[in-house]
């Protein structure tokens, strides 16, 4: 703990908390001044499509869908900037097309994340605008967030290439008929156009910032309870680092939680684990009996080197701030009362710290205090 003294690590510790803080606010801050911006990028080249070798399941899909008389038609990729107080930008990782000979089914595959599982999802949009989604692994949505007019998304189960048409056939059948709809032959531009505009549609109801803003206060109520400890005296150098640390703890929880080709149980065995060390660390750091230790041993290393004028007013400050840690801090004062490594300013700052928190003198040894000491750390009943 000596080195966390050092003012030229106290300086390095705030600056690096100062730039977590902003790498952890600023997309907050952003998301509530409504500064989200979404956009695609639409390829046309049929080559964007093709398997490259990377993705075996892409590739098996693929060939499924060809055999059935689909061609390639190109790839949408997705782009958004501040979409969730927790992100400074993003990008879907590509959804890659096929269409019919007839232009009015495109299939699109894409990975959430690029993780598991491939999402495969049959799209069809019509003369009058709109757009019919018939998603294979889907993500359900709740009634109350579909995007409503011509629009509509419905997610099933596994399900092989004939068996996701047939069905996605009868749904735009069905959803065409009851809206008076014709589906038109599209182009690639045709359904990205559609496509952008149920994102858009969809995004205000998606309610997005929750998850955000509950995964920031895992930063934000540490942080608030490290300053005011911070206030109190009760974390000295240390402070900044557990500042950093509150900010590892969010950019844990937020690996974890987000989308990516790390399998979901991995990730919650790793943030199980950094959740439970840390926070043992950071509780046996802040109790008062580990503070009180601390101090006085860094007392106990500059005795000598105080300039002796200030040396009583630096022993009264050190009382004070003992006092205010409370009388479980007498735990760390007991073993100073007769310890022949403690220097004897140390000794005396242990002495009367412990006739104030007692509210008198039960003598110089340790044998006199251990009785009240161990009353008073007695874990209640």
């Amino acid at each position: 703990m000596e080195s966390l003294e050092n003012p030229l690590v106290q300086i390095l510790l705030w600056l690096v908390a100062a730039a977590a803080a902003f790498w952890i606010l600023a997309p907050g801050v952003m998301y509530l001044l409504r500064k989200s911006r979404y956009w695609i990028d639409v390829s046309e080249n049929p080559a964007d499509a093709e398997p490259d070798g990377r993705d075996r399941k892409y590739a098996a899909r693929f060939r499924e869908f060809v055999a059935l008389g689909f061609r390639a038609a190109g790839k949408i990729d997705e782009h958004g900037r501040f979409m969730n107080p927790m992100l400074w930008s993003w990008h879907s990782g590509g959804t890659r097309f096929v269409a019919s000979p007839d232009g009015k089914t495109f299939v699109g595959f894409h990975r959430v994340g690029g993780g598991n599982p491939l999402r495969t999802t049959a799209h069809s949009t019509f003369e009058e605008g709109g757009l019919i989604m018939t998603a294979s692994r889907g993500t359900p949505t709740p009634t109350n967030a579909e995007a409503g007019g011509n629009y509509k998304y419905e997610a099933v189960g596994d399900a092989q290439a004939d068996e996701l048409l047939a069905m996605h056939a009868r749904r735009t059948e069905e959803f065409a008929r009851a809206r008076r709809l014709t589906v038109k032959a599209a182009t690639m531009r045709d359904i990205a156009a559609e496509d952008e505009k149920h994102t858009r549609l969809m995004m205000p109801k998606m309610k997005l910032g929750q998850l955000g803003s509950v995964v920031i206060s895992l930063f934000l109520m540490p942080a608030a309870m490290t300053a005011a400890m911070m206030a109190s005296g009760r974390l000295g150098p240390a402070a900044p680092l557990i500042f950093c640390g509150c900010a590892a703890l969010y950019a844990l929880v937020r690996w974890s939680i987000l989308p990516s080709r790390i399998p979901m149980m991995v990730r919650m065995a790793v943030m199980g684990a950094g959740l439970f060390i840390p926070s043992m660390w950071a509780i046996n750091l802040t109790m008062p009996e580990q503070s009180v230790g601390r101090a006085l041993d860094r007392m106990d290393a500059k005795v000598g080197s105080v300039d002796p004028a200030r040396a009583a007013e630096r022993s009264a400050r050190m009382v004070d701030w003992i006092v205010k840690q409370g009388r479980t801090s007498c735990k760390a004062l007991l073993p100073r009362l007769e310890n022949a490594a403690t220097k004897p300013q140390t000794r005396a700052v242990a002495h009367d710290a412990l006739v104030r928190l007692q509210g008198s003198d039960l003598g110089a040894t340790r044998a006199a205090w251990e009785a009240w000491c161990a009353e008073v750390t007695r874990p209640k009943q």
